[in-house]
């Protein structure tokens, strides 16, 4: 077991941004956080001093003033998705059981219903970069919906019929540093090219043989 003074992980420094309850103080907190190349938690800084709405329009000029220009790009779904998976890893590691889009949605610093459904998107990026990375799914099992069922609506539509495979996969999965490595690299990639999920999933079907990569037929 690790000491009581161990340094935090980025993703429960981004957790207790949520504690901060002063609008200077979480720029200056997003600011150093900048400065060392954190910029994850500098982005959760920013939406947590937007959520503090202050109360003159200068000051909300000042979050995008302070936290610098790259924050735009860092705000996008690509760096979201790295900040997510961290999280994913901390438990799964720690053995604790899935978690819902909502509540990664609140510890990655976004509020309300709309964005667990856009945390949807967030963890397909991740999953899109499994496939790239040839390993089992892994948001697809560690994120689940409020009943605990895994996305109703993944794998639909022109996908159905690897549905059931890539689950049974995902759901008898095991990973390990070497496979979050390949992930973490696959959307390092994904953001170099400015790829969405979308745009990321268009790529996987061109370069990854899907069938096998879903697993053996049911």
């Amino acid at each position: 077991m690790m000491g009581e003074g161990r340094a935090k992980t980025e993703a429960e420094l981004i957790a207790g941004v949520a504690d901060i309850t002063d609008v200077e103080a979480c720029l200056r907190y997003g600011e150093r956080a900048r400065e060392k190349g954190k910029l994850a938690l500098a982005a959760a800084c920013e939406e947590r001093a937007k959520s503090l709405k202050p109360s003159k329009s200068s000051s909300a000029k000042k979050v995008t003033v302070r936290l610098g220009k790259g924050l735009k790009s860092a705000m996008k779904t690509h760096v979201v998705a790295e900040l997510a998976l961290a999280m994913l890893v901390d438990d799964y590691e720690a053995a604790s059981d899935p978690t819902t889009y909502g509540e990664l949605a609140r510890r990655c610093g976004f509020e309300g219903q709309q964005n667990g459904r856009w945390f949807g998107q967030v963890t397909d990026l991740i999953d899109a970069g499994c496939a790239l990375a040839d390993v089992p799914s892994f948001a697809l099992v560690r994120v689940r919906e409020a009943n605990g069922n895994v996305n109703n609506a993944a794998w639909r539509k022109e996908y159905s019929h690897l549905r059931d495979r890539v689950i049974a996969r995902a759901l008898t999965g095991a990973w390990d540093e070497k496979d979050f490595t390949k992930i973490r690299d696959a959307l390092a990639f994904f953001s170099a090219q400015g790829f969405g999920h979308h745009k990321a999933w268009n790529y996987v079907w061109g370069q990854v043989d899907m069938e096998a990569w879903a697993g053996a037929a049911m």
